[in-house]
């Protein structure tokens, strides 16, 4: 067992490691590693090493070649202050991934790759880094734990706890380009050196401490918050008195050292702000800002929409520790206490409080050291052999929970959307996607539909395809194969099923896979003059099984600026390879929906494709 416990960290990042492979496939355009809020970190790289461009002209030229034609994962990370163009994001991941890229500049060079900062290999070294500072962070947190008095048996339990029982694992294997690993590796050595450097007064810690700290601030500058945790961490072996002041005073030149180091890191941001807009002190959100005086507490904690606890509930059981903490050390107790309800009360007061997260509520992760500190506490509440069992049960039970939320949003069987009760629930239980559309009902401000049960010709295309060989209700159903490609559907204008111009067009049906998996796909096609101008098709392969009837869902946007004499075509079309499908109860619903930008931008329903 000693072995094993030794080896804790290596371990989870060779598990890890077989789950990015499993998962992740960074050769796919829709899957690339440097993506979303990432895409604005790395920027600086290639805009400083290889483009030499701090206007960020070409992310038009990486969009294009590296990810999706439609743009469903573009990333525009450029703000515009008094006219001239700085980055959204703050420049600490990009100094953390410095040498990984050049790495992966030499190699690309070496094998012939394109040296553009987007190929596979700067995929791949991405990839890399953020399994590189999660195992960092894991070897940290065993080290902080057992000079804190954990045994090496329970820190390695605890650090396994937050690898595989949070949402960390997702944020470092699907996300890794996120912020959120750096900072838990950050956050995690600043509190190891900060208890390190009290304990033994080595003038090495004081700059160790100054230099995390300024990185700190510079990946996410919310968690400067974690100066508060100094004193909770400072005093824990060695208490307050004068003789800690003096030998504290007498290192000043150690902390001039560190306090210069940290001022030429917080001057990087500031010299390119100034280089670009001529002010040495820039707020590059834009309009997105904190709204201290409505907090969203409750929310960012127990909302099915992210909510912390509802996606990590080790979390939530991990304050049962405070108990512990208060037994342990009083003090510690205040200023963690302290610590986390500021912590609480000034993410939730962002203006997007759910951060459009994915597994949960991902601010959190930056600080799970804390949460690590206090499953410690919960097992020190009492040392009883028959409560720690117990405990520890309950703890692997949440592993697994959480192992299976992982791979639920991994495959988006919960959808990329604001999750209600509803949606919550309909997810919870699955493992494949559901080919559902959830729709806010204050967007929607009128509805017509057409729906047919394939009983009767009421105008409908392809009614030819109508067979009475099996039924979802009444005694028909449309049938395609090879024989038959395209199933029952309709072929109507647009502009009459409509009031305003902000439009979805909605379609559900029953559909029946004859024994095989379906290739068949469901198509919304916009036309002009009888010439396709907008094919949407829906490939539902995931979503249904063969020999079951399973009831698809699918939406999207209708085009802007089309003609008055626009159409819409909806129907099944039989793809080469795929087996019989039979469909039934098809309906489809032209949806009006208000004309803010909140309805015009509604998650899960996608922009039409061109």
């Amino acid at each position: 067992m000693k072995p094993l416990t030794r080896f804790t960290p290596e371990i989870l990042i060779f598990l890890y490691i077989l789950v990015f492979l499993h998962f992740r496939h960074p050769s796919d355009n829709w899957d690339r590693i440097i993506n979303s809020d990432g895409k604005g970190y790395y920027g600086y790289l290639t805009a400083i090493i290889i483009y030499h461009d701090l206007d960020y002209t070409f992310i038009e030229s990486y969009e294009n070649k590296y990810y999706p034609a439609n743009h469903s994962v573009y990333k525009d990370y450029r703000v515009s202050v008094n006219g001239k163009i700085v980055n959204k994001c703050f420049p600490g991941v990009a100094i953390l991934w410095l040498p990984f890229f050049l790495i992966a500049h030499l190699l690309s060079f070496l094998f012939g790759f394109a040296t553009d900062g987007y190929s596979i290999i700067y995929q791949y070294s991405i990839a890399f880094a953020a399994l590189f500072y999660a195992w960092l962070g894991f070897r940290l947190l065993v080290k902080l734990l057992t000079r804190l008095g954990s045994s090496e048996q329970l820190a390695s339990f605890v650090t396994v706890i937050i690898a595989l029982g949070t949402n960390l694992m997702f944020f470092t294997i699907i996300e890794g380009s996120m912020s959120h690993v750096y900072s838990f590796c950050l956050i995690t050595a600043f509190v190891y050196s900060t208890f390190r450097f009290f304990e033994s007064m080595n003038s090495r810690w004081i700059i160790a401490c100054a230099l995390l700290f300024a990185l700190i601030v510079l990946v996410r500058p919310t968690n400067g918050l974690v100066i508060m945790l100094v004193p909770a961490f400072a005093l824990v072996k060695r208490p307050f008195s004068w003789n800690v002041v003096m030998k504290i005073r007498n290192l000043w030149r150690n902390l001039a050292t560190g306090i210069f180091i940290s001022a030429l890191l917080f001057f990087l941001p500031m010299l390119l702000w100034h280089h670009h807009t001529g002010h040495w002190i820039v707020y590059s959100y834009g309009s997105e800002s904190f709204n201290f005086a409505q907090p969203h507490f409750f929310n960012i904690l127990f909302s099915y929409n992210r909510g912390w606890f509802v996606y990590t509930p080790v979390a939530l059981l991990s304050m049962a520790g405070l108990f512990g903490l208060w037994k342990r050390n009083c003090s510690m107790f205040f200023w963690i206490s302290g610590f986390l309800l500021i912590f609480i009360y000034i993410m939730s007061s962002w203006w997007l409080w759910y951060y459009a997260s994915k597994s949960g509520q991902r601010v959190f992760i930056d600080i799970y050291v804390i949460i690590a500190f206090l499953i410690f506490c919960l097992y020190e509440i009492n040392k009883n052999k028959v409560f720690r069992k117990i405990l520890s049960v309950v703890f692997i039970l949440l592993i697994a929970l959480n192992l299976l939320q992982f791979y639920q949003h991994a495959r988006f069987v919960f959808p990329g959307q604001d999750i209600t009760r509803q949606i919550y629930w309909d997810s919870f239980f699955s493992l494949s996607p559901k080919a559902k559309v959830y729709l806010p009902d204050n967007a929607i401000v009128a509805t017509k539909d057409m729906a047919t049960d394939m009983e009767n010709d009421q105008g409908w295309i392809n009614f030819g395809t109508t067979r009475n060989d099996r039924a979802y209700s009444g005694k028909r159903s449309s049938l395609i194969n090879a024989g038959a490609q395209y199933s029952v559907g309709i072929d109507k204008p647009l502009d009459s099923n409509f009031t305003t111009n902000n439009r979805i067009i909605k379609v559900s049906a029953m559909i029946y896979p004859v024994a095989v998996r379906p290739l068949s796909s469901l198509v919304i096609d916009f036309e002009t003059d009888g010439k396709s101008v907008s094919y949407n098709p829906f490939y539902f392969a995931n979503e249904a099984k063969a020999d079951h009837w399973t009831n698809i869902e699918f939406a999207v946007y209708v085009p802007d600026n089309l003609p008055g004499n626009a159409t819409v075509k909806v129907y099944f079309y039989h793809n080469p390879g795929s087996g019989d499908l039979f469909i039934d109860d098809l309906k489809v619903d032209f949806l009006s929906l208000r004309e803010d930008d909140k309805s015009r931008h509604i998650e899960g329903i996608p922009v039409p494709c061109k």
